[in-house]
């Protein structure tokens, strides 16, 4: 993918992210999503546009920056559960309280 088109869509994913950090509407939507083709769908339902790829992407740069064991706490968190979407990005799983 070329570099303008990256930027493009990091910047989309990070506009998406800010968004459900500071609308606590948008933030209770992303509750329900137990995937991330769900939460790409409801980045759309947003006004938010971006691939599938790009969002891995963006996900796997976030989880290059977690220890082993932070990896582990998080894919122990079942998909059913309210706040799984939430720890997909280090500003999301900021909002979770300790013990969510």
């Amino acid at each position: 993918m070329d570099r303008k088109l990256l930027s493009m869509a990091s910047s989309l994913i990070s506009e998406f992210i800010q968004s459900v950090v500071y609308d606590h509407a948008i933030a209770t939507g992303l509750k329900s999503c137990k995937s991330d083709a769900e939460i790409i769908d409801y980045a759309s339902s947003q006004g938010f546009l971006f691939s599938m790829s790009d969002w891995e992407q963006y996900v796997a740069l976030d989880a290059a920056s977690l220890t082993d064991l932070e990896l582990e706490r998080i894919r122990a968190v079942p998909v059913e559960h309210w706040s799984w979407a939430f720890r997909r990005t280090a500003p999301w799983r900021a909002m979770l309280m300790d013990g969510a």
